[in-house]
């Protein structure tokens, strides 16, 4: 598919959606824009996130982790 049917393709699609579901695609194309460089900036800067994460790799590196069968669900 070539760019310019793309767009008007996502033109046609954003004309149908209702504001709520127009947020949220805005939203995830935002996203979309950043990169990985800009997204760990982001995590670097959420409160205690960095605390979590030298946790998480201490309880991986000690085996202090739950079987992922153990908490699935049936979805």
């Amino acid at each position: 598919m070539k760019q310019y049917e793309i767009e008007s393709k996502l033109h046609d699609v954003i004309k149908l959606l209702p504001p709520h579901k127009l947020k949220i695609a805005l939203d995830f194309l935002e996203d979309l824009t950043i990169n990985d460089e800009d997204e760990t900036k982001l995590l670097l800067k959420e409160p205690g996130f960095l605390e979590d994460y030298k946790q998480a790799k201490k309880d991986i590196q000690t085996g202090n982790t739950v079987n992922w069968k153990d908490i699935k669900r049936n979805v």
